[in-house]
């Protein structure tokens, strides 16, 4: 919703707009009406102007780029440029999420990135996005690592954003290893394989004609717009109470009237301006007939998009809003029950249910029979936020102390002592062993003095703990380790300088002997982890073949290269046959099943992709041609195959006419081009 993270809930709960009127029906004398009313030849029909100029030839996205551009949810370049071919990058994906869930109000304020974010460098004016984007869990720990905001999302990427926006994280962690419907589902990474289930369950993201999902491809903006239309329409939140829908009445020439819920409700419209679709074809707004069920969306008091409907042409909402007055609530069964206009309703309460109070947040317990209040609702009619239309009561200030038995600082701060849960204060203030800490420094485990103010912890004195725990490592740094623990949770450690490190029961061992995919166990004090017992096995690396030798193999794994050598036997499979080694390349996407780093299997596939961009730089080299390409405001050097098709401005061409400035699609397998268009010079 919009603005629902800070709204101020009205006394009433009827949703309304001043520039609504109601109205009983007129009734003309035959054969009159009065000035303004829309009849055949009484003004002068014609479609409102283009809002963008390059969509003509995006004509399966053009209606979901323009009302998606009407409800605010989407910018062009100015002068009627959309780019609909333009890669979408990872914050402009971040950023649609959150307008579309209606968090954008959210980011206003926020100037500071997380303490935790260590990737790419982020604009001023986008931290608030990537901030409220790690809160709501749209973003987790490992992208604080490696977020690089500029660069393309793929897929599977933009899958896990869309599903983790929607509160989906538990369920697509359950479906980690589901048999996917695409032909190329071996290609999802294996991390992004619940979200990419759940958005194609969800009708939000399918595979094309071939039954391809294209996980690693990226999306371009007119796919964007497609996406994001979708998952407005199921989603109900804040940024569609400017949405309207009922049967048309009248149509005047500055006015239309629908009758909603028995009412005849009238809106102000700029024929000039509104966006009329009927099914995926603009028409003019002297087309609209009496009697059809349209979709309206308002903004700053006018009709600015109007879409005509079939009679029974409605979303199957993922997140929904129900309002009404409390009329049960049963702890025992984790429910509430409301009374709306016309009948009881009963949700399931999840365990971590937000509730928000006019002033504050409280808990699910607080709320009383009668309140009123707006309740989030999933697909599987779980309550996942109640907003109470009431100020939370009062309480008196204490202290406590006890057992941290879980802390959650992901969107609103909790953390729960002896099994009770509290609210915590963002600028609490920390002492751990009499010396000031961090939040996230604090444990389960720890033995507490906590001081409460209206019910929210501002201060905590804590003891320090030892405790260990089980997992798979992911990510190998300098001083950190990155751990899949047994529940799946991904969490990050720092390592002490004096760790001790056994390895298959051997000591003296190294952080640099430790491999991703190592099976260990690892003893912490205070976060900082002081002993690691690993266990070499059997496991899988994915990266991408770097440089392949006689008797070894380099593959970078995110931004670390890494060397293994091939076992006495070992297998090579290219594209799903087997192979020899030598006919591995530089560039192919590989996963090698490694013991001891001792690779036992190979299976290798083509990395084919395609970019737009200019061309930088021509060098001409012994072994050929290299390209510099600037994509995005990021240069990338790919060489040129032998063989490479040449056309510019559709014409043959070969590399003797390419020319720096020039702007094209270049299509690179294994990190070599093999074809390229020239659409536009610039010279």
């Amino acid at each position: 919703m919009k603005k629902i993270g800070s709204m101020i809930l009205t006394s009433t709960l009827v949703l309304t707009m001043s520039v609504t009127t109601v109205f009983a029906a007129p009734k003309w004398d035959k054969g009159w009406a009065p000035p303004g009313l829309m009849k055949k030849g009484g003004f002068s029909p014609g479609i409102a102007k283009k809002i963008f100029n390059d969509l003509d030839d995006y004509p399966w996205a053009k209606k979901a780029v323009e009302k998606m551009k009407q409800k605010g949810l989407i910018q062009g370049y100015g002068n009627g440029i959309f780019a609909p071919q333009k890669a979408v990058t990872k914050l402009e994906t971040i950023i649609m999420a959150l307008r579309v869930m209606g968090w954008e109000d959210e980011t206003k304020s926020i100037t500071a990135l997380p303490k935790k974010y260590k990737g790419k460098a982020i604009s001023e004016w986008a931290k608030g996005y990537v901030t409220v984007a790690y809160e709501k869990g749209i973003l987790d720990d490992v992208d604080m690592m490696y977020f690089s905001p500029e660069a393309p999302a793929q897929r599977h990427e933009v899958a896990k954003y869309v599903i983790r926006a929607l509160g989906y994280e538990e369920e697509a962690q359950e479906h980690m290893n589901v048999s996917l419907p695409f032909v190329d589902a071996a290609a999802v990474p294996q991390g992004s394989v619940g979200y990419v289930y759940l958005v194609n369950e969800m009708a939000l993201m399918r595979g094309d004609d071939a039954k391809r999902f294209n996980p690693m491809g990226t999306l371009t903006r007119a796919e964007m717009a497609v996406l994001f239309q979708r998952l407005d329409g199921k989603v109900d939140s804040e940024i569609d109470e400017g949405e309207f829908s009922g049967e048309v009445h009248r149509v005047y020439e500055e006015t239309i009237v629908v009758q909603i819920d028995g009412q005849l409700k009238s809106f102000a419209v700029d024929q000039d301006d509104v966006v009329v679709y009927d099914n995926n074809h603009r028409i003019a707004y002297s087309d609209i007939e009496e009697g059809s069920i349209v979709l309206l969306e308002i903004e700053d008091n006018k009709v600015v998009y109007i879409e005509i409907r079939e009679e029974n042409d409605q979303e199957d909402k993922i997140i929904s809003r129900y309002s009404g007055k409390v009329a049960e609530i049963k702890d025992s069964e984790d429910n509430i029950t409301i009374q709306d206009q016309k009948m009881k309703i009963t949700f399931e309460v999840i365990d971590d249910v937000k509730v928000y109070f006019r002033n504050k947040e409280g808990s699910f317990d607080e709320i009383k029979i009668g309140d009123s209040v707006i309740v989030i609702v999933d697909n599987k009619n779980r309550a996942r936020e109640i907003y109470v239309d009431r100020e939370k009561a009062e309480q008196t200030d204490e202290e406590i102390e006890g057992v941290i038995t879980d802390i959650d600082l992901s969107g609103i701060y909790h953390i729960t002592i002896d099994n009770q849960k509290y609210g915590l204060s963002k600028d609490a203030q920390v002492k751990i062993d009499g010396k000031t800490a961090d939040l996230d420094e604090l444990l389960v485990g720890m033995q507490i003095e906590a001081e409460l103010e209206d019910d929210i912890i501002i201060s905590i004195e804590a003891e320090s703990v030892a405790f260990e725990l089980e997992g798979t490592i992911k990510v190998i740094e300098d001083d950190k380790i990155t751990i899949k623990k047994e529940n799946d949770r991904i969490v990050t450690y720092k390592v002490a300088e004096d760790v001790k490190v056994i390895i298959d029961g051997e000591s003296n061992k190294d952080i640099d002997d430790l491999l991703i995919g190592d099976v260990a166990e690892f003893e912490l004090v205070n976060n900082l982890i002081v002993e690691i017992k690993a266990k070499s096995e059997f496991r899988e690396i994915e990266g991408i073949v770097q440089e392949v030798q006689g008797d070894s193999i380099e593959i970078k794994i995110g931004r670390e290269i890494r060397e293994y050598t091939y076992a006495d036997i070992f297998v090579v499979y290219i594209n799903g046959r087997i192979s020899r080694f030598n006919n591995l390349e530089k560039g192919m996407e590989a996963t090698l099943r490694v013991k001891n780093n001792l690779v036992y299997n190979i299976d290798a596939e083509d990395n084919e992709f395609q970019v737009e961009g200019t061309i930088a730089a021509i060098t001409q080299t012994s072994d050929g041609y290299k390209l510099t390409l600037s994509v995005d405001d990021e240069e990338f050097i790919y060489e040129v195959s032998e063989d490479v098709t040449i056309e510019i401005e559709d014409e043959d061409a070969d590399l003797s006419d390419l020319e720096v400035d020039q702007e094209g699609i270049f299509e690179i397998v294994n990190n070599v081009i093999v074809e390229i268009n020239i659409s536009i010079t610039n010279i």
